[in-house]
């Protein structure tokens, strides 16, 4: 025999028991537990010791990027770039990062970042 319970809820909630939850986590939410804080900080001191310090003009670079399971950056688009020399800088900098796994149980939105690069 097969039974059939129909739970009322609201449209959204039942969006979101299907699909997950449709907002990113803050990165105040992501820093709440150590371990994550602790991973963050490790991108962050890395984005920091990579900055790139040629002159190639002024202007800006915005990359958006994903840090998969594995530390490895994946999904990286770029903005604000008015030049490829400055573009294709920053995607060196962004794909040589050497990131250690983050924690088991990190939200996936915890691991997207958003950097941007100011060129003097």
């Amino acid at each position: 025999m097969i039974v059939f319970v129909l739970v009322a809820a609201s449209p959204a909630a039942f969006a979101q028991f299907l699909f997950g939850p449709s907002e990113r986590p803050t990165l105040a939410a992501c820093m709440a537990i150590p371990e994550n804080k602790a991973w963050i900080q490790t991108v962050t001191r890395q984005l920091r010791e990579r900055a790139p310090k040629l002159d190639l003009g002024r202007g800006i670079v915005t990359v958006k990027f994903h840090v998969d399971f594995r530390g490895h950056v994946t999904r990286a688009t770029f903005a604000n770039s008015d030049n490829n020399a400055r573009t294709l800088v920053a995607a060196g900098m962004i794909t040589s990062l050497k990131l250690p796994p983050p924690p088991d149980d990190m939200d996936s939105g915890c691991r997207d970042f958003e950097q941007t690069f100011k060129f003097h």
